[in-house]
């Protein structure tokens, strides 16, 4: 299926990629190798297996390797908002060149990095996870969001820009809000990571990814006696704590201090 592709390898990291699309390998690389780096870290724990990511050309072939080599049901043409799909320890990202034509985004270096980083997250959810299918997508994605990063830029994928708005204005969804609605999941999802990565600490984050059965109702239990509690010391750090860190989303924001 991948006949047709160069490749190149550094240590269990490989991209493989068409002729002629040789431009942002190095780029690519730095980002694959140092995202790896560092969630193998966050997470006290390496990949034993070899991880691919692969380059491809336009909006087709995309569309065929996800469905073909990732088995993940999509439809076709897909979204021109889909730039990546990871699937166990193989990743299928458009090649920046192709963005103009078969994408909605307009490729920036920085986004590109960070969107490594958070598409290489869901891979060690996957492989770390007891079982990555009952995780709540408010979780799943807010981890991504939060550990890549991007709740710290304003940019294109506008996942900061919800949540500034409704900390100013006092206005917060409820628990169930942003367990059910998939636009809220994504906006939010990550406040709700990050209030618990600065409550109950990292070693707390690696615990649920690793033990928990990752249900939304496994989740609360262990953190709070009723969801209602969780969501009202949730919504109190946000407007509290909480928006001292995200507001000003410092650069020198450090994940093991």
């Amino acid at each position: 299926m991948l006949h047709d592709y160069y490749y190149i390898r550094q240590n269990n990291l490989e991209i493989r990629y068409r002729e002629g699309f040789a431009k942002y390998l190095g780029l690519t690389l730095t980002a694959f190798s140092e995202s790896y780096d560092f969630l193998a870290r966050f997470f006290s724990q390496e990949i034993s297996d070899s991880l691919r990511l692969i380059l491809v050309p336009d909006r087709k072939e995309y569309d065929r390797l996800v469905i073909k080599l990732l088995g993940v049901d999509i439809e076709t043409p897909s979204n021109p908002g889909r730039l990546a799909q990871p699937q166990k320890t193989d990743l299928v990202f458009l090649h920046p060149s192709a963005y103009d034509r078969d994408s909605s985004y307009v490729f920036r270096p920085d986004e590109y990095t960070r969107l490594i980083r958070h598409e290489l997250t869901h891979v060690f959810e996957e492989y770390l996870a007891p079982d990555i299918e009952s995780s709540p997508r408010w979780w799943s994605e807010g981890l991504a969001v939060f550990l890549s990063r991007q709740w710290q830029h304003a940019d294109q994928f506008a996942f900061r820009q919800p949540v500034l708005e409704g900390i100013e204005q006092n206005k917060l969804p409820d628990l169930s809000a942003v367990e059910n609605d998939i636009g809220l999941a994504y906006d939010w999802g990550w406040t709700l990571v990050i209030y618990l990565y600065f409550t109950e600490g990292r070693g707390r984050i690696v615990e649920i990814v690793k033990e928990f059965d990752f249900s939304q109702a496994d989740i609360i239990k262990e953190l709070s006696s009723s969801q209602e509690e969780l969501e009202m010391n949730w919504q109190d750090w946000l407007l509290s704590r909480g928006r001292k860190i995200i507001c000003p989303a410092a650069d020198n924001f450090a994940f093991f201090s």
